[in-house]
């Protein structure tokens, strides 16, 4: 037949006598058998029967699902079809087996997606405060920004300047009266007066005035912002844990005593009026927020864009790696 190797799992070597005995029987060759090892990593199974279960029991949304260890999950996910190959490659034909972490293999997709990938901005719903900038622009101004600033062919995007602009709760309670503040892709601006509620624990809104003239370079906050316009576009931001709070799975686990039961966290959001464009497939980096890959396309106001967030190869920290380090 032509055949001279035959390359299988290491699980299978107890079956060599018979593997032999049924080409002696036939009269074949005698290949050369390579075993190697599975590939195994932390929280996740890769049997297809326990696979199947968490699809039966409502765990997961099917084969495709972002959480699964499948090739269509992962790439829903945001894993590029290179890093894939380069982290196969670099594993070899092992015979050693190894229980290994998703974080390197997120780490080289990072280095895949992050010199192209244009920026976008978001800011959360949740919170988020209104700024109003005294000197800012009597009428809304646009001007073209980069999308990648060390990346040229990723284009330009459309950003509007306005006197009224949103900001993160988290960024609205880190800023000091009297400091200066760096807006990304305009300037400088000085906190003039923040305004809290009742109780005195949340910012409710916030003075400021630009300062054109100040240097970037001295400032200790550097700032994603949005225009408090009416075309800005409503997403759903999702990210995912492990669907296994077990790191290191054996063959006897009941999968209902380890399985993880919230593995998806939803923020809701808005992002730039640049992204109602964007395809599905497409990857992008929301500017302090980290990657996203773009799952469903903006269609209307009332509908958000769905985006799934892509691990960079840090430890999450939240969920079951979180609950590890206490």
């Amino acid at each position: 037949m032509g055949v001279t190797h035959a390359l299988r799992t290491s699980e299978y070597r107890d079956r060599e006598a018979q593997y032999r005995w049924v080409q002696k029987l036939m009269g074949t060759r005698q290949v050369h058998i390579w075993d190697y090892s599975r590939l195994n990593f932390v929280y996740t199974t890769l049997s297809k029967r326990k696979l199947q279960w968490f699809v039966d029991e409502g765990y997961t949304d099917g084969w495709d699902d972002p959480r699964f260890p499948t090739v269509q999950g992962m790439t829903r996910r945001g894993l590029q079809t290179e890093a894939l190959k380069e982290f196969i490659l670099m594993q070899g034909a092992s015979r050693n087996v190894n229980l290994m972490e998703w974080e390197k293999l997120w780490t080289l997709n990072k280095r895949i997606i992050d010199p192209v990938c244009p920026r976008h901005v978001a800011v959360s719903d949740r919170g988020k405060v209104l700024v109003n900038i005294t000197n800012g622009p009597s009428h809304p101004e646009v001007v073209s920004v980069a999308k990648h600033k060390k990346y040229p062919p990723a284009g330009v995007k459309a950003t509007t300047r306005t006197s009224r602009i949103w900001l993160d709760a988290e960024d609205a309670t880190s800023v000091r009266e009297g400091e200066e503040v760096t807006l990304m892709d305009w300037g400088n601006c000085v906190i003039d007066r923040i305004a809290k509620d009742s109780a005195g624990q949340n910012v409710v809104s916030i003075q400021a005035h630009l300062n054109l003239d100040g240097s970037v370079k001295s400032t200790r906050l550097k700032l994603t912002w949005l225009p408090d316009i009416g075309n800005l576009v409503p997403l759903s931001l999702f990210d995912f844990d492990y669907l296994i709070t077990k790191k290191k799975v054996e063959d006897d686990d009941n999968l209902a005593d380890i399985v993880n039961a919230t593995t998806k966290i939803e923020t809701r959001a808005h992002g730039d009026a640049n992204m109602r464009t964007l395809q599905k497939g497409t990857v992008i980096q929301l500017e302090r927020r980290g990657y996203f890959i773009v799952d469903e396309v903006f269609k209307r106001s009332d509908s958000p864009m769905v985006l799934f967030a892509i691990p960079d190869g840090r430890i999450k920290t939240w969920g079951v790696c979180a609950d590890v380090k206490k």
